[in-house]
């Protein structure tokens, strides 16, 4: 319920009657202006709430058709990559075959081609990106035109199409195609990203307006009210007050339900493309395993070197959609805390990583006794385990990985560190590095997928507790989680 109170009605009393008065007792009054200003500005404050939110749910709507829209429109530009790899390699296989059969997929990848940049052109909206469309159009055109004469040489004989091949020509084009798709992907990330957070800042918006004018429109009724309750027909106008106020509570319940909704919208968004994102990545990985179990003897050095390079990027991919998943889950999923020791989820997730410290040849001291915290053990298992793979990971070339896990107690709270000899990190990037797909180094000096540390955060943020980090470049960092303290005794 709404914290509203209403003052009893002022009851006249004296020793003697009306009668003896000559006149009938009438209550104080603050003038019928201030009552009626008092009305009139609850009324226009709610009129303008609701305008507000309904102008602002709207706004909602359009932008949650942008992101299913760009949703759709990855996953073409996914396929769209696709079908070119799949022309490419249909044309390989007839260039070294010369049987027709192998000419069936490169056909039906072509028509499929045409068909994904007809529904891209009519989907994308943003200018910029029409003209890295029409760019990466040429390119295709050019590239589907290589293979075609490579096709019509092969029929002349085996020497004249080789000889296309290996002027690199069409490598080149791939390349460019390649960088052509992630910048348009890259692009659409970017605009994806930015009516995210203007989602984000929308839905803060109505919640303040939602409060303000629920506020403010409380405050102006209980002014009016004040007047109201010295009137003798006091239960009447008491009873019109009980009905609205359930009214205003109803409409900020329906509010706050509305937004609720968009917010869970958002994290089953997340869920599903990166459920979506499986479909490609299963492609590219039975295209390049095909390739390499038929053709793999026969395959030139540099052939070899595409098809490892395609298997590099299915697997980066999927531990970015497994990362994708893990953070995901964590805003949907139930957490519920118990007494939990840490020392048993160090000793678990030292375990279960020991080929990862055997081969980095990394160095672990934790100092013991741990004490117990409150918490969700996989959960908790989770970051423990990011936490000790990024002070392994992200050490200087040469240098052995050494790790000190560490805990205190702060009152009622447990503080557990993570201090290691790595490369540091900037202060002014401290906060950074713990939201999602922010890297400060490339993917080819550090490998990984730019989500550890945003599922560390996330993670405490459900148990209740918090996390940070203390570094400087090239003295390494001193991570640390806090959590409540369990009691003692309590296992």
């Amino acid at each position: 319920m709404l914290p509203f109170k209403v003052n009893p009605p002022l009851r006249w009393s004296s020793d003697a009657s009306p009668a003896q008065h000559g006149t009938d007792p009438e209550p104080p009054r603050f003038g019928s202006a201030a009552v009626t200003a008092a009305f009139v500005l609850a009324g226009a404050l709610m009129v303008a709430s609701a305008i507000a939110l309904n102008l602002i749910l709207s706004s909602l709507g359009q932008n949650r058709v942008f992101v299913l829209q760009t949703s759709a429109m990855l996953r073409e530009m996914a396929e769209l990559h696709v079908d070119v790899r799949a022309a490419e390699t249909g044309q390989r296989g007839y260039i070294l075959t010369g049987e027709r059969r192998y000419l069936a997929p490169y056909d039906r990848a072509v028509g499929k081609v045409w068909t994904s940049f007809g529904t891209l052109e009519g989907a994308v909206r943003d200018p910029a990106q029409k003209i890295r469309l029409q760019r990466l159009r040429g390119l295709v055109e050019d590239k589907l035109d290589e293979l075609s004469q490579t096709v019509s040489l092969r029929q002349q004989g085996f020497d004249a199409a080789l000889a296309v091949v290996r002027t690199d020509v069409g490598q080149k084009l791939m390349e460019d195609i390649d960088a052509a798709i992630v910048d348009l992907e890259n692009a659409q990330q970017s605009l994806l990203a930015s009516r995210t957070r203007q989602l984000e800042n929308q839905a803060a918006w109505a919640t303040g307006i939602a409060v303000l004018g629920g506020v403010s429109a409380l405050v102006s009724t209980i002014l009016g009210m004040l007047w109201l309750s010295r009137q003798r027909a006091n239960a009447k106008l008491l009873e019109a007050e009980r009905r609205f106020r359930q009214d205003l509570e109803r409409q900020v319940e329906s509010r706050t339900a509305e937004l609720t909704q968009v917010n869970r919208e958002l994290d089953a968004f997340a869920y599903t493309i990166s459920h979506d994102l499986r479909a490609p990545l299963r492609s590219m990985h039975g295209y390049a395993d095909a390739l390499v179990e038929d053709y793999g003897a026969s395959l030139p050095e540099e052939g070899r070197g595409f098809t490892q390079r395609i298997v590099a990027a299915a697997d980066r991919m999927d531990n970015l959609i497994q990362d994708i998943l893990t953070y995901s889950r964590l805003a949907r999923g139930e957490v519920n805390l118990r007494p939990v020791a840490l020392e048993q989820i160090v000793h678990q997730v030292l375990a279960h990583s020991e080929q990862m410290v055997s081969e980095a040849r990394a160095e672990i001291e934790v100092e013991r006794p741990l004490p117990s915290v409150k918490a969700h053990p996989p959960t908790l298992v989770q970051a423990v385990e990011n936490l000790i793979s990024n002070a392994i990971k992200f050490v200087p070339p040469g240098n052995r990985p050494y790790i000190r896990i560490r805990a205190e107690r702060q009152a009622n709270r447990v503080r557990l560190w993570f201090e290691d000899n790595g490369i540091g990190i900037d202060p002014a990037h401290q906060e950074r590095v713990f939201q999602p797909f922010q890297r400060l180094h490339g993917v080819e000096a550090y490998p990984g997928t730019g989500i550890g540390l945003a599922i560390v955060r996330r993670s405490l943020e459900r148990m209740g507790g918090e996390c940070g980090v203390i570094s400087k470049p090239g003295e390494g960092s001193r991570f640390w989680i806090e959590l409540p303290a369990a009691e003692e005794g309590t296992q």
